[in-house]
């Protein structure tokens, strides 16, 4: 995971030039999935980031479920989660949100490792399937076989807990240099969400930053190769009210000695 100033595009040897388009290689966005199987929400989906340069895009839908339904998963997740809160081996300080690492079955070797930090998983609790057979079909993704086999979960208890720039670029993922997809639902207290392009440090005003403003049951995709050539945030707010945010991903290395997964955003149509 790539952190703020850490290491501009020719230093993690980044291509600057175009990719290929989303028609040379078959990628298709999840709006795209989505309208194909017919979801009724289909239309509602933005795309506030579309660089088709460099083949990196971030979706949003407004949610369009209950509060009764939101604040009932809220619960259910603060509650049956085992929260935990790693020491940062750089700072020496507890990392600034609560944090945990799910995956499905057949996945439990897979630790999540970050920026020196080792998180172990946890199976898949029956609430994690009801709150994905919400919202994956929002996505397109209406088969189980469909669906991302892992998810990290964050807690912010209040708005001076955040989360600094950085990429999803881990090699579990393979989204240094791979098309992948990133599925993100949002719960409670509403936080602003920004990407920038990689390289560019803080308060340097020559390219854009994109901002969203995520709310309770707010729907956000990462998808192409956004963590190849973007970074992302959560910064700190002036608010005192939690927000948990789950991250779908699809574990594509497994430890040595186990067998590859597949990550969907790969197959072509």
């Amino acid at each position: 995971k790539r952190q703020r100033g850490a290491s501009p595009e020719l230093a993690r040897g980044v291509n600057c030039a175009a990719e290929q388009s989303r028609g040379e290689i078959g990628l298709r966005l999840l709006k795209e999935l989505a309208v194909e199987k017919n979801n009724p929400h289909a239309a509602k989906w933005e795309y506030p980031l579309m660089d088709e340069a460099k083949r990196c895009f971030a979706g949003f839908m407004k949610c369009s479920i209950e509060p009764e339904s939101l604040k009932g998963f809220f619960d259910r997740i603060a509650k049956g989660t085992t929260w935990g809160q790693p020491v940062d081996p750089r700072s020496g300080e507890p990392i600034p949100r609560k944090t945990a690492w799910m995956v499905l079955p057949g996945y439990n070797a897979c630790t999540y490792r970050y920026g020196g930090v080792d998180v172990e998983p946890q199976e898949f609790p029956d609430w994690m399937v009801d709150l994905m057979q919400v919202y994956m079909p929002l996505c397109g993704l209406s088969s189980r076989e469909e669906w991302p086999n892992s998810c990290n979960l964050n807690l912010y208890e209040d708005g001076a807990m955040s989360v600094g720039w950085h990429s999803d670029d881990e090699k579990l993922f393979g989204g240094r240099w791979n098309d992948i997809r990133i599925i993100s639902v949002s719960l409670g207290q509403a936080r602003t969400f920004e990407l920038r392009e990689v390289g560019i440090e803080e308060g340097a005003d020559s390219r854009t930053k994109y901002r969203m403003r995520l709310g309770d049951g707010d729907l956000c995709t990462m998808e192409g190769l956004t963590q190849k050539h973007y970074q992302h945030r959560v910064p700190k707010e002036d608010i005192s009210e939690p927000r948990i945010n789950l991250t779908w991903r699809w574990i594509r290395r497994r430890p040595e000695g186990q067998a590859q997964a597949v990550d969907g955003a790969s197959k072509k149509p």
